[in-house]
């Protein structure tokens, strides 16, 4: 792992499409924390995931990954990687994953407390994924412990 996952997060943003000059303004706003009271950024959140759903998605999913890196940073400290089975790259890649599933999917209603739904939804669903994964290992048996059974 050469780069943070806030480092990355951060590329992807920068080496994305340029954004048509209403949605910059748009996400400008919605990334000003001291500007902007909680309930007008869930709803210029709502906005950002309805421009994701009929836009190009490779476009509008770097700016949502980049519009709640901190809370996806405070969410993968609540993961503890399980070496050599999964690894914190592995972790990081499905909490974006489920993140942008999550955007592509939940309602969006009148965006009250969309971050925390989006956020409760990609923690769900990791948490799942893990459990999932923890199981498969489980029921999984090496080559050579089976030929050694055998005889």
């Amino acid at each position: 792992m050469a780069k943070t996952f806030a480092a990355d997060l951060r590329a992807s943003y920068e080496l994305g499409e340029e954004l048509p000059a209403n949605a910059r303004e748009l996400f400008t706003r919605a990334r000003d924390n001291l500007q902007v009271r909680r309930i007008n950024r869930d709803r210029l959140l709502a906005e950002l995931l309805t421009a994701y759903r009929a836009g190009p998605r490779h476009q509008w999913g770097p700016v949502i990954l980049d519009l709640l890196a901190p809370a996806l940073l405070e969410l993968l400290m609540m993961f503890r990687p399980v070496p050599p089975l999964l690894d914190e790259d592995e972790i990081r890649q499905q909490l974006v994953l489920e993140l942008l599933r999550a955007a592509a999917r939940i309602p969006i209603r009148d965006g009250f407390d969309l971050q925390d739904r989006l956020l409760a939804r990609a923690y769900k669903y990791v948490v799942r994924w893990l459990a999932r994964e923890d199981r498969r290992q489980r029921d999984q048996s090496s080559y050579e412990v089976l030929t050694e059974l055998e005889r």
